[in-house]
């Protein structure tokens, strides 16, 4: 007779007891995770009134492969583009109760006798909330769509990025990465960060587009096996760069949750999850050994109330500085009083590096399942609390918690200027500065080693070749990036220059000691001349109108990548209300009057190009209309100049005005371009001096393909001004000239009847399609 293999039984028997069991806590109307523990202890060696597990070690795999999965499915549910949504509540939330909990699980377990290890596991174990109960109990509640349950929701998003970073730390601490001391530990969590944002950032460029490139060879067979391919090499990397193979998974997951195949691998994806899911909660549950749960019965009871108390407390804390009002804190704070998933994976972290003792991982297991059963109770009682508090408090203390609220509603509207630029420009530097070290450390660290087979001559070029790759960081940093912030702070004050200008040197700084580093590894030349090497690059690239074009195009497809999933749903909703509605409603005009003298000045003297990306689609003077004017257009006393961008732009071209010419003080009304054209309409404007818009799809044959909109001759040859492109998914409002058209892209032109007359001439526009447009037009469609 044939053996059957005894991990087929374990199977067999695993799977039976999760099933019967989990429709045993369906009856009773409790998480079905809890169902998955207590079928784990029943077939586990340490009870034995049931049959048994063989082979304890064959699901051990099994169970760290749920672990992938179930990070991986968290990474789906994420998407880093929902940390913006959260806020500043659910942010402040989760730091106060991660922080708060983990000093009070440390102090407790040193209270209890523990080592420092065990005392530090349990702090970061008691720190997370379970996302997967509190989620079935507002499922079952009906509470999901109250306000408060959004501010949990949002804690818990933040919790888990701050567990997979505490995974980091624990695990930098468990190796004895820090035997050195705090200074030790702190430079190689920084490292160990700086890899992490290089991986996150390559993965954003490369994951998606590869997606994109191959959705149309995708069925539902293919895209998993694309998926879970991208999660195992996410998970691999992890491993070699000394990371946890979860945090590999939970990356991967978060990659493809931003794209917009995110929806559809998350729904595929949940089968697989669900079943090796099930595997890692029975085995979380084959820990469980009654004699050392009696033995540590104290513990547990003191453990629990501990965690139960003290997330109330500091979640409540938490969101009332986060500014909710005291019913929604409190009846938040009610709901996160329950460790979870996440408490296992730090525990099993602690058990498989071997730095946590053996009583820990079950008494964790049992303070889960009690507060899992509480949860719902303290849930439903929640408002009867907010009552109870509210009338117990004082009245000068809700009046103080009602009045700070209100004032971080209304502080949460703005954001200065410099705030907005200084966030923009750290966020790029770092990413930037990530990249060029990673590859720097990989190009004279890592490859060699990896490359010791190979003559001398060939490992040095490879690893060249590999620190030649990173100058596509040191461009992307160089290159200058004046955006309409960086404009309007440098012309609104002189004092703004000289900080603005400071922070252009770093970047530089930052360039030629990249280049120079890199010359010192590689040559032997002098330092001298490494550095003139090195000023010398930078210069070239900060002049270079290609080099540019390149970073701009490499900034979109990063950004298109990261929000492909938003942009996708916002292009469905656009396409409710006419697929241009985007560009007519972020797009204005404004009329601005020269009043002041001007000797002879062209449109270029007196607007400049280089600060403010704005066009001059017409001048008005006494009563003639000067469609597109050219940069060699001449201007005078009196003329009305029609200038058409955002109104970041628009704001700032007055202060370059300004600085040449005095114009009107009382400042015009800034309208939309379809606001613009129903005036054109109303105040009877010749055709041919009116404003129209047209679409031009850019091919691989086309003229345009490939060119910047500098080089393009649209403005020479067509008389028209690109205003907007439409690039998959992402609309780009009033591009920045170096921006390179690729084949794919729709190009929005605006002119006059003479850019119309130019395109149909060539064969650019089709007659009956334009015709329509302006019925359309005329008929107020558009």
């Amino acid at each position: 007779m044939e053996h059957l293999d005894s991990f087929i039984l374990d199977l067999a028997l695993i799977m039976t007891a999760a099933g019967l069991v989990s429709l045993i806590a369906k009856k009773l109307r409790q998480p079905v995770v809890l169902g998955y523990i207590i079928a784990g202890f029943l077939i586990c060696p340490n009870f034995t009134l049931l049959p048994t597990v063989v082979k304890v070690e064959d699901i051990n795999t099994w169970a760290e492969l749920g672990i992938i999965f179930l990070m991986f499915a968290l990474g789906l549910e994420f998407s880093f583009t929902k940390i913006a949504s959260v806020g500043k509540s659910a942010i402040m939330t989760a730091f106060t109760v991660m922080a708060s909990m983990v000093a009070i699980g440390y102090v407790t377990g040193s209270l209890l006798g523990w080592e420092k290890t065990d005392s530090i596991f349990l702090g970061c174990m008691i720190s997370m909330s379970s996302t997967m109960i509190i989620l079935k109990s507002y499922d079952e509640l009906k509470l999901k769509k109250k306000p408060f349950a959004q501010v949990v929701l949002g804690a818990l998003v933040i919790e888990d990025i701050g567990g997979i970073f505490m995974m980091i730390i624990l695990s930098t601490i468990a190796a004895g990465k820090g035997s050195g001391g705090g200074i030790q530990i702190a430079a190689t969590l920084g490292i160990m960060l700086v890899y992490l944002v290089m991986w996150f950032a390559l993965g954003t460029y490369l994951i998606p587009t590869f997606l994109k490139k191959t959705e149309k060879l995708m069925n539902n067979e293919t895209l998993l096996i694309i998926s879970i391919a991208i999660c195992f090499i996410m998970v691999a990397v992890a491993f070699y760069i000394g990371f946890s193979t979860a945090l590999g998974a939970f990356m991967a997951g978060s990659i493809i949750a931003g794209t917009s195949l995110g929806e559809k691998v998350d729904h595929i994806i949940t089968p697989i999850k669900d079943l090796f899911g099930a595997v890692f909660f029975i085995s979380v549950g084959m820990l469980i050994q009654p004699p050392l749960l009696i033995e540590h019965i104290g513990p547990i009871l003191i453990i629990t109330v501990v965690t139960v108390i003290g997330q109330m407390i500091f979640s409540t804390f938490g969101m009332l500085l986060g500014g909710n009002r005291l019913k929604t804190a409190v009846q938040g704070g009610f709901s996160m009083v329950q460790i979870g998933e996440f408490s296992f994976i730090v525990a099993n972290l602690g058990t498989s590096l071997g730095v946590t003792s053996d009583f820990l991982y079950p008494i964790v297991v049992c303070v889960s399942v009690i507060t899992s059963f509480t949860t719902p109770i303290f849930m439903k009682n929640s408002e009867r609390a907010y009552i109870i508090i509210e009338k117990v408090l004082p009245k000068k203390f809700k009046n103080f918690i009602h009045r700070y609220a209100e004032s971080n509603i209304d502080s949460g509207k703005s954001e200065s200027m410099w705030n907005q630029y200084l966030k923009s420009y750290t966020i790029r530097t770092t990413i930037c500065c990530a990249g060029m070290l990673c590859t720097y450390f990989a190009g004279i660290r890592l490859l060699p080693d990896i490359l010791s087979g190979f003559s001398d001559t060939a490992s040095d070029a490879i690893c060249l070749a590999l620190m030649m790759a990173s100058y596509v960081s040191l461009i992307a940093i160089i290159s200058p990036q004046k955006n309409m912030l960086f404009s309007k702070l440098w012309l609104s004050s002189r004092k703004n220059r000289l900080p603005l200008a400071a922070l252009n040197t770093i970047r530089m700084v930052i360039g030629v000691a990249f280049i120079f580093t890199s010359i010192e590894h590689f040559f032997r030349i002098p330092q001298a001349v490494s550095v003139l090497i090195g000023i010398v690059v930078v210069a070239v690239i900060a002049r270079s109108n290609y080099m540019s074009s390149a970073a701009i195009n490499m900034e979109l497809r990063f950004i298109s990548n990261f929000s492909d999933k938003t942009l996708a749903a916002h292009k469905e909703e656009r396409k409710l209300d006419h697929d241009h509605k985007w560009l007519v409603d972020n797009i204005y005009i404004c009329k601005i009057r020269l009043t002041g003298e001007l000797k002879s000045q062209t449109l270029q003297q007196v607007i400049g190009t280089s600060m403010v990306h704005v066009l001059v689609i017409k001048i008005i003077r006494d009563g003639r209309h000067i469609n597109i004017p050219n940069n060699r257009t001449k201007l005078m006393k009196g003329d009305i100049l029609h200038v058409m961008g955002t109104k970041n732009g628009i704001s700032a071209l007055r202060y370059v005005i300004r600085e040449t010419v005095e114009i009107e003080e009382t400042e015009s009304e800034i309208v939309t371009v379809a606001e613009y054209r129903r005036r054109q309409e109303a105040d009877r404007i010749k055709p041919e001096n009116r404003l129209i818009m047209v679409p031009l799809p850019v091919n691989r044959d086309s003229d345009f393909s490939r060119k910047s909109i500098r080089n393009s001759g649209i403005r020479h040859n067509y008389h028209g001004f690109v205003i907007g492109i439409e690039r998959g998914n992402l609309p780009i409002v009033n591009p920045n000239i170096d921006l390179l058209l690729e084949p794919g892209d729709i190009i929005w032109l605006a002119g006059g009847q003479q850019m119309a007359v130019s395109l149909l001439s060539e064969g650019l526009l089709d007659e009956e399609k334009l015709l329509q447009k302006f019925k359309e037009f005329k008929d107020g469609k558009h």
